[in-house]
């Protein structure tokens, strides 16, 4: 028993207030307008969020994510936004601050697949303008409706910007955001880039010598003559639309293609649903309009002969017919009246090949089956396709050097900024100095995410995925074919190989194969 003379004097240290942990708050801009003030917009925007933020003793700056000049429709194309939600994902985040939802997402498909997404991860979103906060959302519906009104403000601008483009061309002072083959932008205006322009010449003065599509092809490809933005091989569709348009005479045709008034806005081809402009004289020349005229009625003359079929050393199948046992072409020959295609082995032995020869008229319906089954599917056959080439085409690009090396270098800056606003907020920084350097940070960003898209878009411009592409713009307004035509070959397929006397494999010029059965 102690003595209570003796007792140990005890002093009792209360606890400290537990610290409460400060909420990671980021913010997200975005400036859509193509003003030249844009980086002050900006800048202001990322100065108020700096300011908001720090003035809250219980929020700390997480980052501020802003998106320059690009459309808020598609997410895929919003740098900024893609990589705030990998540092949501990564837990970074705890709040999101954002001065709209049309600057969130514009269409409602979006704003609430996002939203339930930072929900599911504990993120909180707070919609200034409308004065919504996720966190104290008791239902979505409230969220459903700014976010249609949302929608409904992008497809006003949409229609607006359509105005503006439609007025422009009724003026005659249009300027198409991309060039045919043998021109270049200056500015504004179209510039004849004249080594490009000599194989334009070229490949016309090869068709008024009577010379067909594939013909010209194949002389381009031998001759090694590059066909532009790094892309070595010429097609038959690359000819025949060079020998088809008239902006090569000089005059431009405007609205071919139109967007659909509704979302998602998608360009189709304009069969009359809108107007289209037709300006003389709009541009320098590279063909002048004499000779475009006969190339014209020269392609015309041929589309009617291969209709008729009065000529019978014509065909349309020379040169795409082969056989699948040696390799070997195929030849026409008339047998007692009927044509067939054999083996140029077969014709000289039977024992040289076992492939049989085949009836003309056999191999025309399936190749008009094969036609029409791509005209009524199209997007169920080729869609799937390109979806997969295109996602193969990002897993490259992700791997990408250069890219990954100017990705590194977009969130090195970013950091930087983010220490700059830091330092600014605590007033370490002279405000003058901080908005120098930040705008010299602004503008490096800015001219790293132009290279980046650049990059994009150079990448993107892989053969088989253009070429899947066309041949879908090609069989969205084909009809039902009752004739096998040489635009067939040129827009559709590259070969046919004759497998059996039953069988024979279409192989389509973005390099799909197909089979039909001869019956």
């Amino acid at each position: 028993m102690v003595n209570q003379a003796n007792a140990p004097k005890v002093t009792v240290i209360d606890p400290a207030a537990p610290e409460k942990a400060k909420l990671r708050v980021a913010a997200y801009a975005r400036v859509s307008s193509d003003s030249a003030d844009q980086l002050n917009s900006y800048l202001a925007q990322v100065d108020y969020y700096t300011r908001h933020i720090g003035e809250n003793p219980d929020w700390e700056l997480a980052d501020i994510y802003a998106d320059e000049g690009i459309s808020g429709l598609d997410t895929r194309k919003r740098d900024e936004f893609n990589r705030m939600l990998a540092d949501c994902y990564a837990g970074k985040i705890d709040r999101i601050l954002v001065k709209s939802m049309s600057r969130f997402a514009r269409n409602t498909r979006d704003s609430l697949h996002f939203m339930r997404e930072l929900m599911r991860l504990g993120i909180t979103i707070r919609f200034e303008k409308e004065n919504i906060d996720t966190g104290k959302l008791s239902s979505e519906q409230t969220a459903t409706i700014y976010a249609a009104f949302a929608q409904m403000e992008s497809t006003g601008h949409s229609s607006n910007m359509r105005l503006s483009v439609r007025m422009r061309m009724e003026k005659g002072i249009f300027t198409p955001s991309s060039m045919p083959y043998g021109y270049r932008l200056n500015g504004l205006e179209p510039e004849i880039v004249p080594e490009e322009a000599q194989v334009v010449r070229q490949i016309f003065a090869a068709a008024l010598q009577g010379q067909g599509h594939t013909d010209i092809t194949k002389r381009l490809n031998e001759s090694g003559i590059d066909r532009g933005h790094g892309r070595e091989r010429w097609h038959c569709s690359m000819v025949s639309y060079i020998l088809s348009n008239r902006f090569y005479t000089g005059d431009s045709d405007w609205q071919k293609t139109c967007a659909t008034d509704t979302l998602p806005f998608k360009q189709v081809k304009n069969r009359g649903q809108k107007p289209r402009y037709q300006v003389e004289d709009d541009h320098p020349g590279i063909i002048d309009r004499e000779n475009f005229q006969r190339v014209q009625e020269l392609i015309a003359a041929r589309k009617e002969r291969f209709y008729r079929g009065s000529t019978p050393s014509d065909s349309v199948y020379t040169g795409h017919i082969f056989c699948g046992h040696c390799g070997c072409a195929c030849r026409k020959k008339v047998t007692r009246g009927m044509v067939h295609w054999v083996c140029n082995r077969r014709n000289d032995s039977k024992e040289l090949c076992p492939i049989p020869q085949i009836p003309e008229a056999v191999l025309t319906a399936a190749t008009l089956r094969l036609h029409n089954k791509l005209a009524l599917h199209a997007a169920e056959l080729l869609q799937p396709l390109l979806d997969q080439l295109r996602g193969i085409r990002e897993r490259e690009l992700r791997s990408n050097q250069r890219l990954s090396d100017i990705d590194k270098e977009i969130a090195n800056i970013s950091g930087q900024n983010l220490v700059l606003i830091r330092l600014k907020s605590k007033g370490c920084i002279d405000p003058a100095l901080a908005l120098s350097q930040a705008d010299g940070l602004g503008r490096r960003l800015r001219d790293l995410r132009r290279l980046h898209r650049k990059v994009l878009e150079a990448a993107d411009g892989d053969e088989q995925i253009q070429t899947t592409e066309a041949m879908l713009d090609y069989l969205e307004g084909a009809q039902w074919q009752t004739e096998v035509t040489p635009e067939l070959f040129e827009n559709l397929v590259e070969r046919i190989t004759v497998v059996s006397a039953e069988v024979v494999k279409f192989r389509l010029l973005n390099g799909l194969e197909l089979v039909e059965r001869l019956v």
